[in-house]
Order: C-alpha cells, then sequence, then structure tokens
C-alpha cells in the first residue's frame, strides 16, 4: 500500500504539464458539407455550424453569404448556390452572435462534370507535455462511419497512465467531446472506427490523461 500512495502521485506530477490552458476560444463558422467541383446548371445547398467562443454549437443571430463572381455563381441568404459557367469561384460565410463573429470561405470549380463532394480530412498530432506524442492522420467517411487512420509515424509514450482519445471543437477542453476510446497502440499505423459522427462535426482530436481529466496532446483536422 505505501508503494501506491508512492507511485500515483509521481504519475500525476509527470502527466500535468507546466502550463495551465483555458477553455476559451475563437468563435468559428465552418462550411459542413464543402465540395471541390460543382456542376455547371446545377444547384447545391451548403450547410454551417457555428460554434462560440468554447466550442460548442450555436444558432447565431446574422447570417451572411457572398459569391466571388456572380457571373460564375450565385447565392442566396440560405447558401443555396448555382452554378451558371465554367470556372473557379469562392464562397464566403460569415456570422454572428452577440459579440461573437467568424466567418469561412472555399474555392472550388465549377466544370462539366458531376458535384464531387469532400470525403476525408488529414492532420497532424503533437505533444502538449514533455511525454512522447506525434503523428500524421486522415478522417474518412466508411458508409455511415468515420474511419480516424494514423500513418506509421505515429508514436506515443508508453508510460501515460489512462491515456484516451476524443474528437472535440474545443482544442483545450474535453466538455462536450466525444470519446473514441483508451489507447491501446502506441506505435505504428492503426484505425478507429467511429460510429454515428459526421466528417464535420469535429475539429480536433484529443489526447488526454482521463484519470486526472490532463491533456498530452492535440491536432487540428483541416
Amino acid at each position: 500500500m505505501k508503494k501506491l500512495k508512492f507511485i500515483l502521485p509521481l504519475l500525476l506530477i509527470g502527466c500535468i504539464g507546466e502550463d495551465i490552458e483555458l477553455d476559451e476560444v475563437d468563435p468559428v463558422i465552418q462550411i459542413v458539407n464543402p465540395i471541390s467541383s460543382l456542376q455547371v446548371n446545377t444547384f447545391y445547398q451548403f450547410e454551417y455550424m457555428f460554434l462560440d467562443d468554447v466550442g460548442s454549437p450555436q444558432d447565431p443571430s446574422t447570417i451572411t453569404w457572398t459569391s466571388s463572381d456572380e457571373t460564375l455563381l450565385t447565392v442566396d441568404d440560405n447558401g443555396l448556390v448555382r452554378g451558371l459557367d465554367n470556372g473557379t469561384v469562392t464562397v464566403s460565410v460569415s456570422a454572428m452572435l452577440n459579440e461573437l463573429e467568424a466567418d469561412t470561405s472555399i474555392t472550388f470549380d465549377i466544370t462539366g462534370d458531376p458535384t464531387v463532394m469532400m470525403t476525408e480530412r488529414s492532420g497532424s498530432v503533437a505533444t502538449t507535455t514533455s511525454y512522447v506524442l506525434s503523428g500524421t492522420f486522415v478522417l474518412s467517411e466508411s458508409g455511415n462511419d468515420l474511419m480516424l487512420n494514423f500513418g506509421s509515424d505515429y508514436t506515443a509514450d508508453m508510460g501515460l497512465p489512462g491515456l484516451y482519445i476524443y474528437l472535440s471543437n474545443n482544442p483545450n477542453s474535453i466538455g462536450g467531446a466525444h470519446e473514441i476510446g483508451e489507447v491501446s497502440v502506441f506505435s505504428g499505423a492503426h484505425s478507429y472506427n467511429i460510429p454515428n459522427i459526421g466528417l464535420f462535426d469535429y475539429n480536433y482530436v484529443l489526447y488526454y490523461c482521463k484519470p486526472f481529466n490532463v491533456k498530452v496532446g492535440d491536432g487540428l483536422i483541416n
């Protein structure tokens, strides 16, 4: 028993980083069904998600859609676009909720071929502590599920106690995050199957020491 009391504080100290992170983040608006091309003379309905300053989804009080070239593409107040002619165009959307503001844009081609939607995202994780954690990943659709695939360059310290992986919209918190599960692979390529989650529902991969609620690493999903 004396050994247990001695070991646990050491694990706790080792898992805690030097910096205390705040939960507040910049508000974000994102297009949740982006495309890489639009077929000319067709319509497409863009959808969005607005995240407040703690990464929580909210309904903005004001939202504005614009097209960079209305001779190529028109967009109405609800994000419904129509391709008019071949070319490259940018659609922008901005939102406001009280004093929170955010904007984003997407650039794509208008062609004679069928509309192509984006079906995968990617990024890399990096440690936020003294422990080893790094690796690239791809998040892709697989039927009604998602697959989170890490590459052969992935490595994590096996000494991390109770290491869990999450999807989150706040890089500093697992509040409101989706828990994928406990980490069991610490080196090399591996995958996680994630049911009932959309490709654009979350923007970060997080690693936490779950017993102590301490962040170990993160990665932006691009």
